[in-house]
């Protein structure tokens, strides 16, 4: 039986928009490079990954994604300061939405089940972000920088279930990633749900997730059948 829900916030239940790539467009268009902004942004993506998912040694995202740029910076041969340039990415972390699914769906799932947020994000902008939302009345909310620990290590999700003292088994993530999401929360024994907003092919999923879902409307019930 599920009590405790836990919920990814980045593009499961809050919308990144296209404040990234706008960003990193800001940090590169005036080196006036052969590769697209879209091209720089997808190997941003990639570098990022690197840092969070092998790194020994915990940093802050902010840190990172300073890393980020200075690895950027060197394979584009471009003579810059990441520390300096970094703020156009660092701004587009703020100001961003709820999908419209989930003021509704929030507000019953808060009075039925435990609610938690579990995001690889620092604390600041992720608390900006859901300020004067129904997120602001979750009770739980863990960020990487508080676990000292980036999804998908198993510390992460480890990290909550001790804060909590939930079971593992009682438990349901639910989130946009694979690996984050899914796979990662699996490996502590918690069922998954996977929100499938970008209209993924679903053989593509390889039935990992317990459940596949294309709004959280549809959670309630799905919860129930656990």
């Amino acid at each position: 039986m599920i009590k405790n829900i836990i919920f990814d916030v980045y593009g499961t239940l809050v919308s990144t928009g296209t404040g990234s790539l706008e960003a990193t467009d800001k940090i590169f268009n005036k080196y006036h490079l052969k590769q697209s902004t879209k091209e720089i942004y997808k190997r941003w993506k990639e570098v990022h990954r690197i840092h969070t998912k092998e790194s020994e040694e915990f940093i802050t995202e902010k840190d990172v994604f300073i890393k980020d740029l200075d690895v950027l910076f060197k394979e584009y041969n471009i003579e810059g300061d990441a520390k300096c340039e970094i703020e156009p990415m660092l701004d587009s972390l703020l100001g961003r939405e709820l999908f419209a699914d989930v003021e509704d769906v929030m507000r019953v799932l808060l009075d039925h089940y435990n609610v938690a947020i579990g995001s690889t994000t620092d604390t600041y902008p992720l608390m900006k972000n859901i300020e004067n939302t129904v997120l602001n009345e979750i009770p739980y909310i863990f960020t990487s920088e508080l676990l000292k620990q980036y999804k998908p290590k198993k510390l992460f999700y480890e990290g909550i279930l001790s804060a909590t003292g939930w079971k593992a088994q009682e438990c349901l993530f639910v989130g946009d990633s694979i690996d984050d999401d899914i796979i990662g929360p699996q490996t502590v024994g918690m069922k998954t749900i996977f929100i499938n907003r970008k209209n993924i092919d679903k053989q593509e999923l390889l039935n990992i997730p317990d459940y596949v879902i294309s709004s959280l409307d549809e959670l309630g019930e799905i919860v129930k059948s656990f």
